[in-house]
């Protein structure tokens, strides 16, 4: 199935329940599991996180994702961190920060969720929150993030 196909499935699917039959894009009525699609979508999801308290004290800035690869933070990304962030967010702030796709924004959007996740994005851009646990992203948003925090943040695609 082309990338295309996949993501109309996936646009048709967000709606529904775990598993689902949906028509397809050629007419042919597939059943698909979202959770196995979902699975397909983020194969190098990372397998733990770590707090930015935690990298700075082990001097490890890597972490592992669920397909066994291992990723490298960069030293100027844990600088910018820890100089934006409270000594209370370094302990509970977890890297990677989640980037997920906000399918309720108009146009197409990210967002930042999570109390102190979305509060050092929102220092970092200079943004206001959109909710007090949620900030959103908009394209130049996300370019501008990850410029300065290519390997500190990962992006996810939920429903």
């Amino acid at each position: 199935m082309n990338g295309v196909r996949l993501l109309l499935l996936f646009y048709t699917l967000i709606l529904t329940t775990n598993r689902s039959s949906v028509i397809s894009p050629d007419g042919i009525s597939v059943a698909v599991d979202v959770n196995n699609l979902m699975r397909d979508m983020n194969p190098c999801i990372p397998a733990g996180r770590r707090t930015l308290a935690e990298h700075t004290d082990s001097g490890d800035l890597t972490f592992r994702t669920k397909d066994g690869s291992v990723c490298q933070i960069g030293k100027d990304e844990i600088d910018l961190l820890s100089d934006v962030c409270t000594e209370q967010e370094k302990t509970v702030l977890r890297l990677p920060i989640f980037i997920s796709t906000d399918v309720h924004a108009d146009g197409g959007a990210w967002k930042v969720d999570g109390t102190v996740e979305s509060e050092v994005v929102a220092r970092i851009l200079g943004r206001s929150k959109f909710r007090p646990d949620t900030v959103r992203l908009y394209n130049p948003d996300l370019g501008e993030l990850r410029r300065l925090l290519p390997n500190a943040t990962f992006i996810v695609f939920l429903p």
